[in-house]
């Protein structure tokens, strides 16, 4: 009898429960939208590894964690299926598409201007398509808080369907033992690299070679980061990373290791996550040489600051620093009779200042000067360009780690120009600034002044041995200044004349081809300013000559 009872309770059971499938959900059926991670039921899986890389959906709670904005302290490995491409360029070298878990796109991370294979620029539009499985490398971030990402040409492409791209082949024979004596060459030092592995050598060894891409210090770590290879284009590179001075030495931010210069470095090295050869980092390492000579010696490393091309009187009237450094062009006061020294006044036509110690070359050997003097030809009435920092002593102004550039045209004067009596013509070309450099302001031969201003942008005009030019950027202005009324100015572009966006506070622009002319100023002064809004090459401003006509 308890049987049946327990049987007919069990079926009432059944009953009720069939019964209740009839009733619709108060609220309906709550479906998480595409895309939104939130409502993703896709587990986070990996630990961010080669071996084992994250999913999309753990990249996406790693970065949430992290905050909005806030970088991963290393690059990570994130798997997914492409879902979309938004770009892909050889001629940028990178690309940007979005992965997902599935074809679906229920969660998007963004692989945001990645290289290719092994770090590479991509040179195959090809390489990826929709739907195929890649899995990328680089620090990540949660960009504005609402698109988890690759922090900007960070990243690269690991493999497209289990494809690597395989470990970068040493260029040339590898050389060297890794000693003091015979360093390896960069060569030698991956492939001694890819024997170690991925944990740091507890050896060190002795690399030589090329810099291929340099660094600069900054942030007081007092370390530099740059890229070695055997020569000076070489694609397989070596890393020097978070290298100290020699000796261990604490290197000064602004200091500079360049491309080009020759450089020993030693340390413990590794191939780092498996697929970068380079030395141990926070300071475990340390230059040895750079140019054949220690960090402290002045070795070929500069501040990262521009270089600033001013008159003696803008020199005079700078603030001291170490880390700002002028270029100045002037004639030589007077030069004392075997001075080993280098110490001497230099003057232009704004005012004279004290060099002391001129160096042949950035970071070359002290108390050579009679060297310099007699392979240069220098003597009092010689006009040169020399870089420095603004410093004093006792009160006296000095240019003080100064160097020698180079020797002016002796028939040049401060400025350069050809003038006539009614109109002077200038090449940017002889105003006496080095590539790269930014211009400022400059007197030419009549008295006249330009002025180069950099506006609202970031960049200031600069002159470039390309083109033989000047590159005014949007919202860079020069300013041109008379003793006597201007009647019109030509400006003669190398190849850019910013799209014919141009303005002038005085006269009016008639543009033909590469030439700008300005007329109907009618006054002393005038400024012409790049008026476009955009960006690249086609929004520069390149001038090769400006041409100076005077009203009658």
């Amino acid at each position: 009898m308890k049987k049946i009872a327990r049987l007919m309770t069990l079926a009432l059971v059944v009953f009720a429960l069939a019964s209740c499938e009839d009733v619709p959900s108060p609220f309906g059926t709550v479906t998480p939208p595409k895309g939104d991670s939130r409502g993703s039921d896709i587990p986070p899986t990996g630990t961010g590894t080669a071996t084992d890389p994250f999913n999309v959906q753990k990249a996406i709670d790693f970065v949430k964690e992290l905050g909005a904005d806030v970088e991963s302290e290393t690059a990570l490995y994130v798997k997914g299926k492409v879902l979309s491409i938004s770009e892909i360029s050889a001629s940028y070298g990178n690309a940007s598409f979005i992965l997902s878990d599935d074809t679906e796109g229920t969660n998007k991370f963004t692989a945001y201007r990645v290289k290719g294979f092994n770090n590479q620029k991509i040179t195959d539009e090809k390489m990826i398509k929709v739907g195929d499985d890649v899995i990328i490398c680089g620090k990540i971030v949660n960009y504005k808080g609402n698109t988890p990402e690759t922090v900007q040409n960070t990243g690269y492409i690991y493999s497209v369907n289990g494809k690597t791209g395989g470990d970068p082949a040493p260029t040339g024979e590898a050389k060297g033992t890794g000693t003091q004596a015979d360093p390896f060459n960069i060569a030698a030092a991956i492939a001694k690299c890819k024997e170690i592995g991925t944990t740091a050598s507890t050896e060190k060894y002795y690399v030589k070679g090329i810099v291929v891409k340099g660094g600069t210090v900054s942030g007081g770590f007092g370390n530099v980061t740059f890229d070695m290879g055997d020569t000076k284009d070489a694609t397989t590179t070596f890393k020097a990373f978070q290298v100290a001075g020699t000796d261990g030495e604490k290197l000064a931010d602004g200091y500079t290791v360049n491309a080009g210069d020759e450089v020993v470095v030693y340390g413990p090295i590794y191939n780092y996550q498996g697929n970068t050869p380079e030395t141990s980092g926070k300071s475990a390492a340390q230059i040895v040489t750079i140019n054949g000579k220690k960090t402290s010696e002045g070795s070929g490393g500069t501040p990262s600051s521009e270089v600033k091309a001013v008159t003696i009187a803008e020199f005079n009237a700078a603030a001291e620093s170490t880390d700002i450094w002028y270029q100045l062009t002037g004639t030589i006061k007077s030069l004392k009779e075997g001075d080993k020294y280098g110490n001497f006044n230099l003057e232009d036509a704004t005012g004279s200042v004290y060099v002391y110690g001129l160096l042949s070359e950035k970071g070359g050997a002290k108390q050579k000067f009679q060297e310099l003097v007699a392979a240069q030809g220098l003597q009092a009435g010689t006009k040169i360009t020399i870089i420095g920092n603004r410093s004093s002593y006792n009160g006296q102004i000095q240019v003080a780690n100064a160097y020698f550039v180079k020797v002016e045209d002796s028939s040049d004067t401060p400025g350069g120009g050809e003038s006539g009596a009614s109109s002077i013509t200038v090449a940017m070309s002889s105003l006496g600034v080095a590539n790269g450099v930014e211009v400022g302001t400059k007197t030419l031969t009549d008295g006249t002044v330009l002025t180069f201003d950099k506006g609202s942008n970031n960049n200031a005009p600069k002159y470039y041995d390309s083109g033989t030019a000047v590159r005014m950027y949007p919202n860079n202005s020069v300013t041109v200044t008379a003793s006597k009324k201007i009647a019109s100015i030509k400006l003669t572009c190398s190849a850019n004349n910013a799209e014919g966006k141009i303005s002038a506070s005085k006269g009016t622009i008639v543009i033909e081809g590469m030439t700008v002319n300005l007329n109907g100023i009618d006054d002393t002064t005038t400024t012409i300013t790049n008026s476009h809004t955009g960006t690249g090459a086609a929004s520069q401003l390149r001038i090769a000559s400006i041409e100076i006509t005077y009203a009658k």
